[in-house]
Parts: C-alpha cells; sequence; structure tokens
C-alpha cells in the first residue's frame, strides 16, 4: 500500500518494498530508543528509590500511615476545622501546654529519613551508572579485567564442552602436539588444574572475549551489567567514608529548598534528630526540646507537629474502638495471610510477564520483519494450497483464520495507541495532582490499559495507594486521582475506542469480566491480553457468523 503510494505509476518493486519494509523498522527501533532515553532514567531512579524505601518500611508504619492519612485526617477535620478555626487554634494550644511538642515530628521522621536516604542512593547509583558508561578512557581495561574475573568463567563453565571442542579443532599438528607432551600423567593430582589445562582455560576465556566484542547487543548488556556492579560497590565504599556526610547534606539543602518536597526541617536540625531517634522518644524529644530553647519554632512547624500527631492519635482510637475496625482486623486476621500469599504469588507471576514482554516483543519484530521481506513467497506457497486435496478444507478455514488475525492485529494496534494516550494523561495528572514517583505509575497504567475494563480498576489501586500513603497525602488527593481516572477512562470510552477500535470490540462488561476470568486462569497474563478479541471472533464468526465491518463478511451463497 504504501509502495503505490510512493510511485502509483510503477508496478510492484520488491526492492522497493524491501527499502520501506527496513525504513519503517528502522524508524521503529529508533522511536522506541528516544521513548526509551526520555522516560527510562527517571524510570529507574524512581523504582530503585521505591525499592529501598519500601525495604526500610514496616508493616506498622504502613498501618500508621494509612490510618492518619484516612481516619485521622477525616475526624480532625471534623473535629478541628482548618488553622484559622477557633477550634484549631484551641486544640494547637491544649497541644502544646501538655508537652507534647516533637510528637508528631516523631511520628513522621522515620518516613522522612527513608524518603530521603533513598532518593540520595538512587540518584547517587544512577549518577555513578552514568559516569562510568560514558567513560572512554581507561573503560576497557576495567570492564575486561571484570569480565575475565566474573563472566567468562561462567560462561565457560556454561558451554564447556562447545568451547573446548572449539580450542581443540583450532589447534595445529604441533599445538595438538605440545600440548599432548603438556597433558599429565596417570599419577597426577585429579582435583587440581594442570599447566595444560590452565593455558587451555585461558585461550578459551580470552576466545569468549573476542566472541562477546563481536556481539554489540551481548557487549552493551554486559557493560550495563558491569557498571552496575561498580556503582553498588563504590556505594558501599562511599557509605563508609566521610564525604557521605557532605554529599547527603548537600543534596538535603536542595531537596529542602524546594517547598513541593514537603520536608519541614533544615539539615542541622534533621542530623540531631537523626542521631537521636534509634535512642528511643525520650532522647528524640530532648533534642527537640533543646531545639526550641536555642530556635523557636516557626508557626508551620507548629501545625505540621500538631496536626501529624493528633491526626495518628484520632486514627488509632478509630482503629481500637470502631465496630468496623474490629471487623476489618478480624478479617484481616483470618484471610490476610491467604490474601497476601495469593497476592504475593499473583505479583510475582505478573512480574516474571513483564519481564519477558521485551524479548516478547523484540523476537516478534524481528519475526514480523523476516515475513514482510518474504511476504509474497509466503502468500503464494499459502495460496498453493488450493491446488492441493486440502482445497474444500483451506477455503473453509482460510478466511476464518483471515479474520482473526485481522481481528487480533487490528484491536492490539488500537491498544495500543490507547495505552500510550491513557498513561500519558495520567502521567501529566499525576504531575499537576502532586502524587510521587509518576513514571512507575504511569507504566503501570500503560501496561493495564491492554486489560479491557478491568485494567482501569486495577490501575487505580496502586495510584490511590501512593496518593495516601506519600507524604501529604490524604483521601482528598486520592478522590481527585479518581476523578482523574474517571475522566481519561471517559476520553477513552466516548472519543478513543469509538475511533480507533470501532464497535468491532464492543461486548457487554459483564461478559468481558468473565471471559477475562476464565482466560487468565488458562492462559495467564496473554489470555487477559487477547482473551477478548478471541471471544469476539468465537462469539461473532463461529456462533453467529455475523459480519465484523472491515475484518469479516459471512459467504452467504456457501450458506
Amino acid at each position: 500500500m504504501i509502495a503505490r503510494r510512493f510511485a502509483p505509476q510503477r508496478l510492484p518493486s520488491r526492492r522497493l518494498d524491501l527499502l520501506l519494509t527496513l525504513s519503517i523498522f528502522l524508524c521503529l527501533c529508533l522511536s522506541l530508543c528516544g521513548l526509551g532515553w526520555f522516560f527510562l532514567p527517571p524510570l529507574i531512579h524512581e523504582g530503585k528509590s521505591l525499592v529501598v524505601q519500601m525495604k526500610d518500611t514496616t508493616a506498622a508504619e504502613v498501618q500508621n500511615t494509612l490510618l492518619a492519612h484516612t481516619v485521622g485526617t477525616w475526624k480532625f477535620k471534623h473535629q478541628f476545622g482548618a488553622p484559622a478555626d477557633p477550634r484549631y487554634q484551641k486544640g494547637m494550644a491544649q497541644f502544646l501546654a501538655a508537652g507534647r511538642s516533637g510528637e508528631g515530628l516523631y511520628q513522621e521522621f522515620p518516613k522522612l529519613h527513608s524518603r530521603l536516604k533513598a532518593e540520595f542512593e538512587a540518584e547517587y547509583e544512577q549518577a555513578q551508572v552514568l559516569d562510568l558508561q560514558s567513560q572512554e578512557s581507561g573503560v576497557g581495561v576495567s570492564f575486561q579485567k571484570w569480565f575475565m574475573e566474573f563472566k567468562a568463567p561462567d560462561i565457560f563453565h556454561s558451554k564447556r564442552d562447545y568451547y573446548v571442542s572449539r580450542w581443540q579443532a583450532s589447534q595445529t599438528s604441533e599445538e595438538a602436539s605440545q600440548a599432548t607432551d603438556d597433558k599429565p600423567d596417570a599419577t597426577s593430582s585429579l582435583t587440581q588444574p594442570t599447566d595444560f589445562e590452565s593455558r587451555r582455560d585461558e585461550r578459551i576465556r580470552q576466545r569468549i572475549w573476542a566472541d562477546v566484542n563481536a556481539d554489540p547487543v551481548l557487549l552493551a548488556q554486559l557493560r550495563s551489567e558491569w557498571a552496575q556492579a561498580i556503582s553498588i560497590q563504590r556505594w558501599t565504599v562511599f557509605r563508609e567514608s566521610d564525604a557521605y556526610q557532605t554529599e547527603f547534606q548537600q543534596f538535603y539543602e536542595t531537596q529542602f529548598a524546594d517547598p513541593s518536597n514537603n520536608i519541614p526541617i533544615d539539615y542541622t536540625y534533621f542530623d540531631a534528630l537523626a542521631t537521636a531517634y534509634p535512642k528511643g522518644k525520650q532522647a528524640f524529644l530532648q533534642v527537640v526540646d533543646q531545639h526550641q530553647q536555642t530556635a523557636k519554632e516557626s508557626p508551620e512547624h507548629q501545625r505540621f507537629d500538631f496536626e501529624s500527631a493528633t491526626k495518628l492519635d484520632l486514627g488509632q482510637q478509630w482503629w481500637a474502638t470502631s465496630p468496623m475496625a474490629d471487623w476489618v482486623r478480624e478479617h484481616a486476621t483470618e484471610d490476610g495471610p491467604r490474601i497476601l500469599e495469593a497476592g504475593v504469588k499473583r505479583m510475582d507471576q505478573a512480574l516474571g510477564h513483564v519481564l519477558r514482554i521485551p524479548v516478547q516483543i523484540g523476537t516478534a519484530l524481528l519475526l514480523a520483519v523476516f515475513m514482510l521481506l518474504e511476504w509474497e513467497g509466503v502468500k503464494t506457497g499459502v495460496a498453493n494450497i488450493r491446488n492441493t486435496r486440502l482445497r474444500s478444507v483451506f477455503d473453509e478455514i482460510a478466511p476464518g483464520v483471515t479474520a482473526l488475525g485481522k481481528l487480533i492485529g487490528k484491536t492490539f494496534q488500537g491498544q495500543v495507541t490507547i495505552a500510550v494516550v491513557n498513561a500519558f494523561l495520567t502521567l501529566i495528572a499525576l504531575w499537576i495532582i502532586g502524587v510521587e514517583y509518576k513514571f512507575i505509575l504511569g507504566l503501570v497504567v500503560f501496561l493495564l490499559s491492554f486489560i479491557p475494563v478491568v485494567g482501569v480498576i486495577l490501575s487505580g489501586i496502586p495510584l490511590c495507594g501512593v496518593a495516601i500513603l506519600q507524604p501529604g497525602g490524604s483521601l482528598l488527593m486520592a478522590a481527585q486521582v479518581i476523578a482523574a481516572i474517571a475522566l481519561i477512562h471517559l476520553i477513552e470510552g466516548m472519543i478513543l475506542s469509538p475511533r480507533i477500535i470501532g464497535k468491532i470490540g464492543h461486548l457487554h462488561p459483564v461478559l468481558v469480566i468473565a471471559i477475562l476470568l476464565i482466560a487468565e486462569h488458562f492462559f495467564g497474563m496473554w489470555g487477559l491480553v487477547l482473551g477478548v478479541p478471541v471471544a469476539i471472533y468465537l462469539i461473532r464468526v463461529v456462533l453467529l457468523d455475523s459480519p465484523i465491518p472491515g475484518i469479516y463478511e459471512p459467504d452467504r451463497k456457501r450458506q
């Protein structure tokens, strides 16, 4: 089709088709590399920060944060109102008079400390990786040394027979004779490597090094792995050095200067509190009292302290006395471990599928290129089946198979476009609302957009969770996220889907959910992606034999 537009007066040219196919494939690869160059660094940074922060967070801290940012915030607003409300001012005066100054900061300090350390570690490690990957002088030697010491032995061990046979085939008669003379006799040790084996293994490792340098993709992957390993090693040494505190202080002051980061105290105060926190609450509050004697706290700090402590108190009070909380605790105790185990299992399976997606997409793209290069031959070969004894079978099956391929292709193409638009709109909405980990959540939305109907619900769970649990999070922020998701879904349902996919993918939502449950049970992640178009084919083509506009028209004459 594209070839006809470029040269409408000429007969179809195989050379032009090949050139256009390779050009489109190259443009697609360059586009993906450009998107990866723009989105991958912040995505990796957020991922590392999130992993480090999750390691330092306990279940009790998550529970307290959830109570304070949901029930505690709602009861606080109902009981005290805004800062200008007389009830608020009276409550804060009673809080300070009772000597509770610093309790709110004590409760929020672990989250603040963990978040800043995680951000600093992720930023430092990413900077080290980029620095190592950008170096030109000296990198080859260091990389080669690392490869020969750690990776080459593993590759040799996994493909020992292959490399030994290659080495033997490459030996000249003189080298083979010399190698025979160097071989140990029967009385030699069987447990220690001989000089012959050592020289042979060294030459094989050099051959492995040459093979790796001849493969640009593998070489780039190993260089990235090397940079990651070296950066982790540098980080371990850096943590024990005197320069760590200096670098962290500079990082902290940069973050403190940005009001959007919600950091309530300066670095000097933070460092004193970080030293006192492991010693217990009394030592922590003593540092707070000493600071208040030397520097008067601002009204913003007092409000932060009062609100943090009071919200947690109200949330814990509800958790201890509410019948609904008793019901939640009862079911959490009985069903919690089972649900958690099932959730971890599903997450592990989903992560495995996600990690395999790049390989599967790359394989599919290469296969598509090879098929397009030989497309005329493929069509001719398939059409020749009609000239055999299988003609009747071919005439019966071919239209349906063609319709299924077109249906899956058009549906998947439309879902990719919709997923990209949904992820982009979600990224903008999260940036406007102020939700953290925007790029990770945008990736979650992109992946879950391939699942019809249910994907919207599933993507809302982590988005609302982050909106509630992050510093400064609340039910109001979660409600804003839900409103943004609903608006994006409305745009998808009323504008994107009708224009991109049309009515070919229309099924009742209840039927879609049932199909997804069955498809996921039997086929996993790919069942969620392909279950609906396959079900549409089975219902519309196989059972009803009804037309699908632009894809399938039933043969009424045959009937």
